[in-house]
């Protein structure tokens, strides 16, 4: 892993950081709209900022998106920054899966920014513009591999439970400032209903993808990939250990208005976000 990292160039450093916000611009935008969908007892006023959290880390996404034709051309020309201009190197990566993927990603973009629209016509578009985005990641890389369906299928359920779970850390932050606790309490209340079978859906799916493209998982671990993969999988336990003390503890505490259970809530938030940053990077 260590040999890996070392290996690393600048055009390959400032590629993984791109990717790394392309997926969480898409994530929180994904996110916003499906937390619109599911938590329906959120106020007027948090519905309408999570509308324009979703349009801005669209429009986000999609020009994060784009930059990644030209950095994957200049990685193909040896990293070299001619290759970003290259027409012949630009042209072959639209033409290739990645391209593909941020063609069907534009268009999920392009739909989620629907959601300013009225709820009878705004929620129906960006819910199908949700599922493209969450598409449009298995249109390359180890959704290629067989059974393509079946990891296809998996992947698409992964990002979108992650971006559920990441979706309601903005209301959540919000409202557990708030000075009247039992809003954001019933809030998370319903968003813990929820999350204990999102977490389990996490769960499955990613161990049947690692081992549908391994084979074996214990030997896995002694592979640079493995290796990546046993830290992200440390951090998304420390996520789970945070997520079942906001529903055990901090949860019930907002609803019974104890005093300082809102801030403690807004810190466990900022430390999943950040361990989930950890994740994507």
């Amino acid at each position: 892993m260590l040999s890996a990292l070392a290996s690393a160039d600048l055009v390959t450093w400032l590629s993984i950081c791109v990717k790394a916000l392309v997926y969480a611009a898409a994530l929180v935008a994904m996110g916003s709209v499906l937390s619109l969908l599911t938590l329906r007892r959120l106020p007027a006023p948090e519905v309408q900022a999570l509308r324009r959290l979703a349009v801005f880390c669209a429009i986000g996404a999609a020009i994060l998106s784009l930059l990644r034709i030209p950095l994957r051309a200049s990685f193909l020309m040896g990293g070299t920054w001619q290759g970003a201009t290259e027409p012949m190197m630009v042209t072959m990566v639209w033409d290739s899966p990645l391209g593909s993927s941020i063609a069907v990603r534009l268009v999920g973009l392009a739909l989620i920014c629907a959601i300013l629209l009225p709820s009878r016509l705004g929620r129906p578009l960006a819910t199908v513009g949700v599922i493209l985005v969450a598409a449009s990641f298995v249109l390359r890389g180890h959704a290629l591999e067989e059974p393509r369906l079946v990891l296809a299928t998996l992947i698409t359920l992964h990002i979108l439970g992650l971006a559920f779970w990441i979706g309601a850390f903005a209301p959540l932050y919000r409202l557990s400032g708030n000075l009247e606790g039992t809003v954001a309490g019933q809030i998370s209340h319903d968003f813990g209903r929820l999350a204990v079978w999102v977490v389990g859906g996490l769960t499955l799916a990613g161990g049947a993808t690692l081992w549908l493209l391994t084979g074996n998982l214990l030997g896995v671990f002694f592979t640079p990939y493995g290796q990546f993969f046993a830290i992200k999988l440390g951090v998304f336990l420390g996520i789970i250990g945070l997520a079942a003390w906001n529903k055990l503890r901090l949860t019930p505490a907002l609803l019974r208005q104890e005093q300082g259970a809102g801030r403690h809530l807004r810190l466990s938030i900022r430390a999943e976000a950040l361990l989930v940053a950890l994740v994507l990077l």
